[in-house]
């Protein structure tokens, strides 16, 4: 068997569930014993979501974090692997896409402490399903509504997500039409959660996290201005290189694909452009932004080499694996 052949051949075998799985228990685990889960702090606290600091309060100690952090990846992974099997975004019935989801995963040592995002993520992940399901539908109206909720309800967990929500609007008319009626529904959608947080701060007499989660929404920055390893950098930059490889791929041969598939993946494309710019924009929120990146790119990636393999973009895996995992060890030496 050729290399080129034993790529797809793996690509559409079922034992990537147990190597993607034990690669991520591994990384974590030894990420555990290596590396206080409680010596770094990935956001800036002034600019963290204020219902973020609330709800960590309720999780004790240090391990319980690692644990639960754990169990949300391994969801969202899931969550991605469900995304491209219900909807057959592939060509393939493999699970690359819960292998690459927990490759990044395991060498990405800062999305294994609790961070937001893990739970922002799955949120959108959710609404992804809910924009998936309004495809050609004519009365769509409760998917634009659990779309529109969920976006925000993750932005209570990364504020600047609130932004998503206008975008959604336009980037919406993708699967279907945005008119006027829809767009009420999305808005009630949106209110819903205000209206229901508004409530419970109210009588909690904490209504001051109000325009404290706004202010939160409204901070930027510039992530380079920060400190980041330089392995750290190498491994996102050849991340970026395979997506934007995979696009091309992608944009090639966009009308070969169903238009179901076609209006899917580019959807999931703007998403991923937008969380992209955004985890450059706003670096208080970097790993958040990069772990939402994380199940859009897993599916273009999986849908890249689940269909097109040739010598460069087989080197361009190898050293990407290579970097991977300097970018795990440069965490510890």
């Amino acid at each position: 068997m050729s290399r080129r052949n034993l790529i797809q051949h793996l690509s559409r075998t079922n034992v990537l569930w147990v190597v993607g799985l034990l690669l991520f228990v591994l990384g974590v685990v030894f990420s555990a014993i290596l590396h206080s889960p409680g010596s770094d702090v990935l956001y800036s606290e002034e600019v963290v979501s204020p219902f973020w600091k609330i709800f960590r309060d309720f999780i004790p100690g240090e391990w319980l974090p690692v644990l639960l952090q754990f169990l949300l990846l391994l969801a969202n992974a899931i969550l991605f692997q469900f995304i491209v099997r219900k909807y057959e975004l592939l060509r393939t019935l493999g699970v690359l896409t819960f292998f690459i989801f927990c490759f990044i995963a395991a060498a990405s040592v800062p999305l294994h402490h609790l961070i937001p995002g893990s739970f922002a993520a799955l949120f959108i992940g959710l609404a992804y399903i809910s924009v998936f399901e309004s495809y050609r539908k004519e009365n769509c109206n409760t998917q634009v509504y659990n779309a529109s909720f969920l976006i925000v309800l993750a932005s209570l967990f990364v504020p600047p997500l609130l932004f998503l929500l206008p975008l959604f609007w336009l980037v919406f008319n993708i699967v279907n039409t945005m008119n006027f009626k829809r767009w009420l529904v999305s808005l009630m959608g949106a209110l819903t959660v205000f209206w229901l947080l508004g409530g419970v701060l109210f009588l909690s007499d904490q209504l001051e996290l109000i325009p404290a989660f706004f202010k939160a929404c409204l901070q930027h920055g510039w992530v380079f201005s920060d400190e980041l390893p330089p392995m750290s950098i190498i491994f996102v930059s050849m991340l970026c290189l395979l997506v934007l490889l995979a696009v091309v791929n992608y944009l090639r041969q966009v009308y070969s694909e169903k238009i179901s598939v076609r209006s899917a993946l580019s959807f999931l494309l703007v998403s991923l452009l937008v969380f992209f710019i955004s985890l450059l924009l706003l670096p208080a929120y970097k790993a958040d932004y990069f772990l939402l990146s994380t199940g859009p790119a897993a599916i273009i990636l999986s849908h890249y080499y689940g269909v097109v393999v040739n010598r460069f973009s087989r080197l361009a895996l190898y050293i990407f694996l290579l970097t991977a995992v300097g970018n795990y060890l440069s965490f510890f030496f």
